[in-house]
């Protein structure tokens, strides 16, 4: 349809308007922020903190923008409904590798039918591009960064720490021992790791961030701020 349009004005020998700035940023997908974190790195608490800011701060200065929402278990449950799975088990098999997915037990007393890997990781990832696509969400893990690297109305963010200061704010909130703490970032890590690699391949995940915090040295707040700051200076509020 658009070459026949093309073709029609240029042998009218007139060249098509161009569209206004206001009326491209309408049709265009986005905006999107999205946080990947490392275990530990209170990515929910900055992600709905964020939210909040976004939509305090709009309606404050009296801006006509949708509210924005905060994207994380609903990613699960979309995608468990269109597999006929529980959140829970799609969530454990979404982690697994194609040559260990038999080696779940739950699947054989599941009442759901079998899904494959792929169709699992590639189900979530239509559902996080649909919400980075409708725009106004912060998406929170999931390998969102590279599900949606062709929005360009997009703003993907890295928190990160020092293990040993992860390992004693996990110690703290789930009651363990900074040994086992250790122990269940370092498997939390490595799962996330394997699970980003499948939608970015053989490219370094930092290619896909716009700013790598470390929350060690800042506050929610400040770091809250910071991505606020950015998303507003791009014209994405």
């Amino acid at each position: 349809m658009e070459k026949l349009f093309l073709k029609y004005m240029k042998q009218r020998e007139a060249k098509p308007k161009r569209p206004k700035a206001e009326t491209m940023m309408q049709y265009s997908p986005g905006p999107v922020i999205t946080i990947s974190r490392e275990y530990g790195c209170h990515g929910t608490a900055i992600g709905h903190m964020l939210v909040d800011t976004i939509n305090r701060k709009n309606q404050a200065l009296n801006r006509n923008a949708n509210e924005w929402r905060f994207v994380s278990k609903e990613i699960l449950e979309q995608s468990a409904q269109e597999l006929n799975m529980s959140p829970e088990l799609l969530s454990d098999m979404s982690f697994k590798q194609r040559n260990d997915v038999f080696s779940h037990l739950t699947m054989l007393f599941s009442s759901s039918y079998y899904a494959s890997n792929t169709k699992i990781k590639n189900t979530i990832a239509k559902v996080i591009y649909n919400y980075a696509n409708d725009g106004s969400a912060v998406i929170i893990g999931r390998a969102a960064e590279a599900i949606t690297k062709d929005i360009k109305r997009g703003i993907h963010i890295k928190l990160v720490a020092p293990l040993e200061r992860r390992a004693e704010w996990v110690r703290d909130e789930e009651n363990l021992t900074l040994e086992a703490a250790k122990k269940r970032c370092q498997e939390e890590d490595d799962k996330r790791a394997k699970f980003r690699r499948y939608f970015e391949s053989d490219r370094s995940d930092l290619e896909y961030f716009d700013a790598v915090i470390n929350v060690a040295k800042m506050t929610v707040e400040e770091i809250v701020e910071v991505i606020f700051v950015l998303a507003e200076s791009r014209g994405f509020l």
